[in-house]
């Protein structure tokens, strides 16, 4: 009888040793997926949520920020560029299209940056 139950420890333990490996195996996929993929280029990140950006706006000094976090920022601090801190007028924004093509294009090839 002891020899029995013996064997079916045995046999629990190699269970329990035998799904604790497929796990470690997993988590190794999962990092080294999460490894190969490519972090969202600095350029397509707003400079103020440093967010993927959604809809591109270009200040008249050159930087492009997320339309919503812009508003936000001029509602909060008046109309200043936040890096470059020159004034602009309200008519003076306009959509950044190149960088909504990049975008475009970085998320078709990488679909998980959607979540990221």
């Amino acid at each position: 009888m002891e020899k029995a139950e013996g064997e079916e420890d045995e046999k629990e333990a190699e269970a329990i040793q035998y799904g604790m490996l497929e796990k470690v195996g997993e988590l190794a996929q999962r990092a080294a997926t999460a490894k190969a993929r490519p972090a969202v280029p600095e350029c397509l990140c707003c400079q103020i949520t440093f967010d993927l950006l959604k809809e591109p706006v270009l200040t008249p000094s050159g930087q492009t920020y997320e339309r919503e976090a812009l508003e936000q920022h001029i509602a909060a601090n008046g109309r200043w560029d936040p890096v470059t801190r020159q004034p602009f007028q309200a008519g003076d924004l306009r959509e950044n299209t190149a960088v909504k093509e990049l975008i475009r294009d970085f998320l078709e090839q990488n679909p998980w940056a959607f979540n990221a």
